[in-house]
């Protein structure tokens, strides 16, 4: 496999625009179903153009290795067949480790076709010229009946207010007591789990907690503190 490439001065200059300015400014438009997704993650909207990439922004907003994310980033050049063509990949993620990747969101039909895959290789080989990786996240992975559901509640309960008292309490027992569920620890409050459980929640979008989101988020899931706690 070839190494990939250091990106540009000037590439470094785009994908940091491209947090302020995308390539492309999408409006309303026929067979254009436009979402403005509230990212707890940026504090704005980020505008995309299906339902299903307003679904990854889910998972862009809440995995705790990704340090910010845009759609509509910045605007590439392919070959295929002989031809130039331009092409904006919908989402552009960075990662608490620096790196920067270019992501593609496409439904199981789509991603199918024989067509999309010759495109899609022309793609990837003009993101590698310019250092970049581009990757592909399908309707499967996105929508995962589980995952998709509990990550919908964290955004539900998602804050970007400084920690109260509440919070900061919760995270002291946690510490002292190990791995609780949020009725173990509404116990220990002398609460009803049900009203510690939004607070959990907003502390797991935080990144200060962790839980497994393969199960459905309830009273008796298990929470833990975060590698960032």
């Amino acid at each position: 496999m070839s190494v990939l490439p250091f990106p540009s001065t000037a590439t470094f200059i785009a994908l940091e625009s491209a947090f302020d300015t995308p390539a492309r400014n999408l409006t309303k438009s026929r067979g254009k179903n436009i979402h403005r997704y509230v990212s707890a993650k940026m504090g704005k909207r980020v505008t995309v153009e299906s339902f299903l990439e307003c679904a990854a922004c889910y998972h862009f907003d809440f995995e705790p290795s990704i340090v910010r994310f845009c759609s509509q980033p910045i605007r590439l050049s392919y070959c295929l067949d002989g031809k130039t063509h331009t092409y904006v990949p919908d989402f552009l993620v960075q990662f608490d480790t620096g790196e920067f990747t270019l992501y593609e969101v496409k439904s199981n039909m789509e991603s199918s076709k024989s067509e999309f895959q010759c495109e899609w290789e022309a793609k990837v080989q003009a993101a590698f010229e310019l250092g970049l990786e581009l990757e592909l996240v399908t309707e499967e992975e996105i929508l995962d009946e589980v995952i998709f559901s509990n990550l919908r509640i964290l955004h539900r309960y998602a804050s970007r207010d400084d920690l109260n008292h509440f919070h900061q309490t919760l995270l002291t027992t946690l510490k002292l007591n190990g791995t609780q569920t949020a009725k173990s620890l509404g116990n220990h409050l002398g609460l009803n789990g049900r009203k510690v459980f939004p607070f959990l929640c907003d502390l797991l979008s935080r990144n200060l907690l962790q839980t497994s989101l393969e199960e459905p988020l309830s009273l008796e899931s298990e929470f833990d503190l975060g590698c960032y706690a």
